[in-house]
C-alpha cells in the first residue's frame, strides 16, 4: 500500500525533474526507479562500498521494491507527475516498513521480542 503524496511535495519534484527531460517512458522500470532513487536521495548515486557484500544496498533494495511495485501498473501511461508521486509514495511506504523490520530484527537479537 503506498502513501498518498501530494504534487507538491519536494521528493516528487525532484524525480520529475529527473525524469521529465527524457523520453523516460522508452527506459526500462529499473532506469526509472533508479534515477528515481538517486533524485529522492539529493540527486546522489551512492557507491557501492568495498570488499564482498553480503546484501545489496539500502537504494537498490529500495530500487528493487519500486520495480516490483511498476510491473503491477502500466506505468507508462501514467504522466510524469503521476509517475514521480506513485514512486514517492511507495519508498515512503517501503523505508518505513524497511525501519520496522529493522527495529524488530533488533530487538529479536537483543532477546527482547
Amino acid at each position: 500500500m503506498a502513501v498518498t503524496v501530494p504534487a507538491g511535495d519536494a521528493r516528487v519534484v525532484a524525480v520529475r525533474a529527473a525524469l521529465e527531460p527524457f523520453a523516460w517512458q522508452s527506459f526500462t522500470a529499473e532506469m526509472v526507479c533508479r534515477r528515481a532513487v538517486a533524485a529522492m536521495d539529493g540527486g546522489q548515486v551512492f557507491p557501492r562500498p568495498r570488499g564482498p557484500q553480503t546484501r545489496p544496498s539500502p537504494q537498490a533494495e529500495c530500487t528493487g521494491a519500486l520495480v516490483e511495485i511498476l510491473r503491477t501498473y502500466r506505468w507508462r501511461s501514467l504522466t510524469v507527475d503521476g509517475l514521480s508521486r506513485l514512486l514517492v509514495g511507495a519508498a515512503q511506504t517501503w523505508r518505513q516498513e524497511r525501519a520496522w523490520f529493522d527495529i524488530r530484527l533488533g530487538l529479536l537479537l537483543d532477546g527482547i521480542g
